[in-house]
């Protein structure tokens, strides 16, 4: 059937990639107002949990949507993750190498209000695809990006119906490209890449078994195998019985399709130490285990996110949580400016802001990657940093996008801290009053007028709370104030209250949003 063209379209954000970062994208985007169409080729969401875990920040970055509830709802404790722990063995039979097991009470409550939840790709996508819609995004799967065009007005898109062969015209004033690891956006764009590149390419199966009887002493999340013929990671998932393999792939000498049924089912046997026992297998998955960062995020009115910006080992579970994140910064910034809040130079932030936090994670990752496959070999000095230092502690506008230490302590530029603030019956945390426009912590009576005002005259959205407690860990005393961006970083902070409050609030927003 010949493609031919038809109709025209006009939206304020078209979004290429319909995964865990488009629909984030989106579902961020109509929470503040702005309607997006997100692109994807795929017939429907994942049907694989490539990410398996999100951040507690990252749920943060969720709590203000519709989606807040069904997603903390769902993700508890998988059953199959029991106690967590991190094995390395030779089979899952035996005999350990080592036993790590998971730490207890591993969420702190005086971090985050929220939990780290466990749940699938495959599972978290039709949430953020629900919830989406329900607030007016568009998605439409089976429908590609072919090629696009920009100028200083907008973009141009041409777009195939993959299952009518329609070829349509969309018009757009911003476009971000979330279309994974090999993006067609970035290669036509001509922004290379930079990083370690390439740590093996791998293949992964997954598949149902009850793997009980090598799991009562050791009841592991993730296991690193040295079997010789069978050596490769076991991993959890957050459904019963459902697991990960995933195992090296030798290319060129072998493709995923000689990983047979047959096949799996051999090495499963070996990496498990159960001999007769018979796995469901429910798919092959090929992928490389890489460090990539594109050289730029934005070009003109396009802009890179999730693997599309960045390419990292899946070790530490920050690929797609780092994504995310992407999805929270720009989402902000484009209704901003689309709305007239903003300029459009407060734009030109998300590139010099996550860029070098993408870069300093997608490093982590691969230091924990190097790590796993050198055991003690690895120096302690590698310059790898703590799990909460790169989920809590990332800073924009610093050289050290990844300090040593993690710091919450309301500096800007850095991640507003959780405290729990006593109201009505139970407690509220100051995150929970974060996620929709700007938002002004006040000790005094004086940065409530001021911010009224404001808020009045430029028209906004800036919502201020006078309350107690949270002062001396934000860095205050009592009467001081701290003001906070849409996506829960510091814009600025003053120490006292000032007589000239209304002047300091306005230069700061002012700056927060490059508004002359």
């Amino acid at each position: 059937m010949n493609e031919k063209t038809s109709r025209e379209e006009r939206v304020p954000v078209l979004i290429v990639g319909g995964g865990l970062v488009g629909l984030s994208t989106a579902l961020f985007l109509a929470h503040r107002g702005v309607k997006a169409l997100v692109l994807e080729k795929h017939e429907g969401t994942s049907i694989h949990p490539r990410a398996r875990g999100f951040h507690e920040r990252t749920i943060e970055l969720f709590r203000s949507t519709c989606a807040r509830e069904e997603i903390e709802r769902v993700g508890g404790v998988p059953p199959d993750l029991g106690g967590g722990g991190q094995l390395v063995a030779l089979t899952l039979a035996g005999p350990v190498l080592s036993w790590m097991p998971a730490a207890p009470g591993a969420h702190r409550s005086d971090l985050s209000p929220c939990p780290h939840v466990y749940l699938g790709q495959d599972r978290l996508e039709p949430i953020l695809l629900r919830a989406a819609r329900e607030q007016q995004a568009e998605v439409r799967f089976r429908h590609e990006l072919k090629e696009f065009t920009q100028d200083a007005k907008g973009v141009t898109a041409q777009v195939l119906d993959r299952a009518t062969r329609e070829t349509y015209t969309v018009h757009t004033d911003y476009l971000v490209a979330a279309d994974g690891v090999r993006s067609s956006v970035r290669e036509a764009l001509g922004i290379a890449q930079r990083g370690h590149g390439s740590l093996g390419h791998n293949v992964s199966t997954l598949f149902h078994a009850d793997l009980s009887p090598v799991r009562r002493e050791h009841p592991f999340g993730f296991a690193v195998l040295k079997h010789p013929e069978a050596g490769g990671v076991m991993v959890a998932t957050d459904v019963k019985d459902r697991w990960i393999y995933a195992t090296r792939l030798d290319v060129p000498r072998e493709a995923p399709a000689d990983f047979t049924e047959e096949r799996w089912t051999r090495l499963i046997r070996l990496a498990t130490g159960l001999p007769e026992l018979v796995p469901t297998l429910l798919g092959t998955f090929p992928w490389e285990a890489a460090e990539r960062v594109a050289e730029r995020f934005s070009s003109g009115r396009v802009f890179l996110a999730g693997d599309a910006a960045h390419q990292m080992p899946p070790t530490g579970g920050h690929g797609a949580n780092t994504g995310i994140q992407d999805a929270a910064n720009l989402a902000w910034k484009l209704a901003a400016v689309l709305k007239g809040q903003a300029g459009p130079s407060l734009l030109e932030t998300y590139d010099s802001e996550r860029r070098p936090v993408a870069a300093a994670t997608a490093n982590q990752a691969t230091l924990l990657a190097l790590r796993l496959e050198k055991g003690a070999a690895m120096p302690e000095d590698d310059g790898a940093v703590s799990a909460r230092v790169v989920i809590f502690g990332y800073r924009y506008g610093s050289d050290e996008p990844l300090p040593r230490m993690l710091t919450l302590n309301g500096e800007p530029g850095t991640r507003a801290p959780h405290v729990w603030l006593s109201s009505g019956e139970r407690p509220v945390s100051t995150i929970d009053l974060f996620g929709g426009g700007f938002v002004l912590l006040a000790g005094d009576r004086s940065w409530l007028d001021a911010s009224e005002a404001l808020s009045k005259r430029a028209g906004l959205p800036l919502q201020a709370h006078r309350v107690d407690g949270w002062q001396s860990t934000y860095g205050v005393g009592a009467s001081g104030a701290c003001l906070i961006r849409p996506d829960g970083m510091v814009a600025a902070r003053w120490s006292e209250a000032s007589s000239d409050a209304e002047r300091m609030l306005s230069e700061a927003l002012a700056a927060a949003t490059r508004r002359g």
